[in-house]
């Protein structure tokens, strides 16, 4: 868990993997939003530690799913995802995975077999609104 100072935070990431898929959007996603507004969380655990502090206005939570039991984790701690703005990056396309992801009412859903672009362009855009409301 790398956690940075709360009053700063914009963005918290959930990636189980260091390397590959989960360094990929990391480094992708660190290219307009500074390394320490930013949570990056490695264990299921970890994050739902996090979620249970006060998320003083929390604009955004990036959950990847590099597996399906990443997503049932997802799921288990569906309680503190409640109030939070979901961008989900699923394993797969099977209709099964995408209703259980869309059981966690994501603002936007993407997978993991894609460049992350729409990501981006989806991060930015949802930031720019959450930065002319504040």
């Amino acid at each position: 868990m790398e956690k940075r100072s709360e009053d700063q935070i914009q963005l918290l990431l959930y990636t189980p993997v260091n390397k590959g898929i989960g360094e990929q959007l990391r480094t992708m996603i660190e290219e307009f939003i500074p390394k320490n507004n930013m949570e990056i969380y490695r264990t299921i655990e970890h994050l739902s530690q996090r979620l249970r502090q006060p998320a003083n206005d929390l604009p955004l939570v990036v959950l990847v799913a590099v597996s399906n039991g990443d997503l049932l984790d997802f799921l288990s701690i569906r309680d503190l995802l409640r109030d939070v703005r979901i961008i989900l990056i699923l394993p797969d396309r099977d209709k099964d995975t995408i209703a259980k992801g869309h059981t966690l009412r994501p603002r936007f859903m993407s997978y993991t077999d894609s460049d992350f672009a729409d990501i981006v362009a989806v991060l930015k855009k949802c930031l720019a609104s959450y930065a002319t409301k504040r």
